[in-house]
Order: structure tokens, then C-alpha cells, then sequence
């Protein structure tokens, strides 16, 4: 009897030791994505990116199209979304590492995932922002077509006869004409056309662009965007001679807000694109304004700006690593001095923010790279914050980016 026993205690310690070893192995590969998953991730991004026109047909596109394709999109809610910006550790005024920095009005580098700010100049101040207004535009459109039920991409607009006459950069809108409003957001997104910003305007509103303009401004004070105050939907200058203003900070507030629309960042990332379809009159390939995209690392948004009041400005969203970055200049007299200065500002920016919670690397940085450091660092912000007046730059062709 205690032979049996024995045995049969043997075979019971045999099978729990096996039972044992599966749950464990189990365990430890239960996050394995089958081997087909795992191979698509590891498939490289392909190298040619395929665009579509109005009717949905496959259209030609420059390398830097395709280039455009592999930069990193933003994915997900941002979890810190509106809330307040932290200074503690910003450099301000102009940056002796990057000369440029002395030509910038106002200007703003915010890490807006950690909300730490690592460069500001004049961030709260109030100064004109050109097409950048059409921001604002762009995100009450998609904020309507999410809610609104009556509402979509494909929703058709008719042109109307004031919109026809919006000058400035511009898609040449006929009041015989009728259109997607996808297809309009698109070349306000792109090519920054003011007619069709005024049109969808005057839609969203049924025809009430100061309605429009109205709730701009009320959303401007929602998102606590500082020295905002809009005139129109498009950016040009009024009549009375007015202006539509903001600040760095405000700005970047809105960028973030236009990050959670994914159709937004593919408009705003497309190097180029079409409008009306080929052959039809006023067949347009729309050639994006924003020069950084394709030729700085992860930058894939967001909006440019130009008046001669404003000087060269820009909006611009970048994304390395998985880490999320705002920038916001205003008031270049120069369109390729603000182009290099953003290009120079992120790479030092993705630099600094690396050893930002690093108390020690981040002191050796200040001194050695920005050459601002310890007691210098209060008086660099004092003496190098003001902004220099400047001579209006030369009116361009159409008057305006």
C-alpha cells in the first residue's frame, strides 16, 4: 500500500511541476504579438506616399511628400491638454547660441506634453499673427463637424459671391462653384487661402461672419490664450486698419488644441496637394508655405503667417521620440532667417529638454551649449528680453504667406 502511495505521489508532484512550468512559460510570452504582427512592425515605412485629388484619383508627388510620410504623427488625447505652461526652467529673451534669436518679436518653445517651456520672449504680448489666425478658423470648423450632426468633410458649399472677392493668397473660389468643406479646410490648411477661409466662415455661421469672428474671440478666452483678439477669419487686415493678435503663449495653446484633429496634422504636414481635379479650370496644385516640412526632423504642422505689420511668423508642431513640441515666432523681417532659427531652436530645444529634470546636466548645458548659466541666467533674461524696432518688411507679390 505505501508503495503505491509513494508512487502515486510521485506522479502528483510530476504534474503540478509541469503545470507550474506552462503557467510560467505562459506568462512570459503572453505579450508576444504573433510573428505576422510583429514582421509589419518591423517592415520599414515605404518610401513613396500616394496623395489623391478632389475626384479621389491618385495624383503625383515631390520626394518631399514622401519624405513627409515617415515623420512621427501625434496619437492619443493629450492628458495635459489647456493646462498652464511652467516657466521655472525657460530661458528668456534672445538665446547667444542662436544669433537669429535677436530678430524674433515675441517667441515661444514649449515641451506641451510636460508643459515645461524651455526658451520665451515676450510670450504674453499681443502682436499681429497674419494667416496664423487661420488657426482658430480651422479648429472651430472641426469642433463644429464633431458636433454637429448636419455636418461633415463631405458637406457641400456653395461659393458665395463676397468670398469670391477675398484677395491675398487665395484658390480663385467662383460663385458658380460648390465644394466639399473638406476640400476648402484643405487649402486654408495648405496653401492658406483667404477666400476660402471667409467662405467657411460664412457657412459655419449662415452667413454671419461677425457671428463668426464672435466666437473666435469667446474661444480664445475659454483656451486662455493670452492677448488674443481676432478680426476675421483669415488674417489680412481690416478696413479700419486693424489686426487679428495674439501671443507665443496663446498661439501654442491653439496648436495643441488643432493636434487632437488627426485630418488637421495630414493637412498641415502635406507638402503638396490638389484642388479641382485636373483639366477643370482653376486646377490647382497647392504647394505648402510651411518650408520646414521634409527638411526638419519631425516637424509635421502647422501654420505660417506674413503682413508687414507682422513680419514673417509661424506655428510650428514637431514630434521626435514621442516627444511633442510647440513653437511659436512672430515679427521676422526675412522668411529664410525664420525658417533656419525654428530648425536651430528644435534641435536645441530636444537637447536641452533631455537633461531638463537632470538639476546638474542641466546647468553644464546652459553654460556650455546656450553660454547662460547660474546668477548670469536672471540677468541675460533682463537685459536680452526687450525687442528691437523694427523697419516693415517689403511687401511680397501677393501681400501676404
Amino acid at each position: 500500500m505505501k508503495k503505491y502511495l509513494t508512487i502515486g505521489l510521485i506522479i502528483a508532484l510530476i504534474v503540478v511541476a509541469h503545470v507550474i512550468v506552462i503557467r510560467m512559460f505562459w506568462k512570459g510570452h503572453k505579450d508576444v504579438p504573433p510573428a505576422e504582427t510583429a514582421a509589419t512592425e518591423a517592415k520599414p515605412a515605404e518610401s513613396v506616399v500616394e496623395q489623391k485629388d478632389a475626384s479621389g484619383k491618385p495624383v503625383a508627388v515631390k520626394p518631399a511628400a514622401a519624405a513627409a510620410a515617415k515623420m512621427e504623427m501625434p496619437s492619443g488625447k493629450n492628458p495635459s491638454l489647456g493646462k498652464f505652461f511652467q516657466y521655472k526652467q525657460a530661458i528668456e529673451g534672445n538665446l547667444p547660441c542662436i544669433p537669429l534669436s535677436a530678430e524674433a518679436t515675441t517667441g515661444i518653445l514649449v515641451d506641451i506634453d510636460s508643459r515645461k517651456v524651455l526658451w520665451a520672449k515676450n510670450q504674453r504680448e499681443a502682436t499681429p499673427i497674419a494667416s496664423m489666425t487661420k488657426m482658430m478658423t480651422l479648429l472651430l470648423a472641426m469642433e463644429d463637424i464633431a458636433n454637429r450632426q448636419d455636418l461633415s468633410l463631405e458637406t457641400p458649399v456653395k461659393v458665395s459671391n463676397a468670398a469670391s472677392k477675398i484677395g491675398g493668397s487665395q484658390v480663385y473660389l467662383d460663385p458658380k462653384e460648390t465644394f466639399p468643406l473638406g476640400e476648402l479646410l484643405k487649402t486654408v490648411a495648405i496653401k492658406s487661402a483667404n477666400d476660402s477661409a471667409y467662405l467657411v466662415a460664412e457657412f459655419l455661421s449662415g452667413g454671419d461672419v461677425s457671428g463668426f469672428i464672435a466666437r473666435m474671440n469667446r474661444r480664445a478666452k475659454q483656451l486662455k490664450m493670452p492677448s488674443t483678439n481676432f478680426v476675421n477669419p483669415n488674417g489680412l487686415p481690416v478696413d479700419s486698419g486693424e489686426n487679428s493678435t495674439s501671443s507665443p503663449e496663446g498661439m501654442a495653446l491653439l496648436a495643441e488644441q488643432l493636434l487632437e484633429y488627426p485630418q488637421v496634422v495630414k493637412w498641415t504636414s502635406s507638402i503638396t496637394d490638389t484642388f479641382r481635379e485636373p483639366g477643370v479650370k482653376g486646377h490647382q496644385v497647392l504647394t505648402n508655405t510651411n518650408k520646414l516640412l521634409g527638411n526638419c526632423a519631425g516637424v509635421n504642422g502647422m501654420k505660417t503667417g506674413f503682413i508687414r505689420v507682422s513680419g514673417f511668423c509661424i506655428t510650428v508642431t514637431c514630434t521626435r521620440g514621442g516627444k511633442r513640441m510647440v513653437a511659436v515666432v512672430t515679427g521676422f523681417q526675412d522668411k529664410n532667417h525664420r525658417t533656419n532659427f525654428i530648425k536651430k531652436l528644435l534641435d536645441w530645444g530636444y537637447r536641452r529638454d533631455a537633461v531638463i529634470d537632470d538639476p546638474e546636466a542641466l546647468a553644464k548645458f546652459d553654460k556650455t551649449v546656450t553660454n547662460v548659466a547660474g546668477k548670469e541666467k536672471g540677468a541675460a533674461r533682463t537685459a536680452l528680453a526687450g525687442k528691437k524696432k523694427k523697419a516693415a518688411a517689403p511687401v511680397e507679390a501677393e501681400g501676404h504667406e
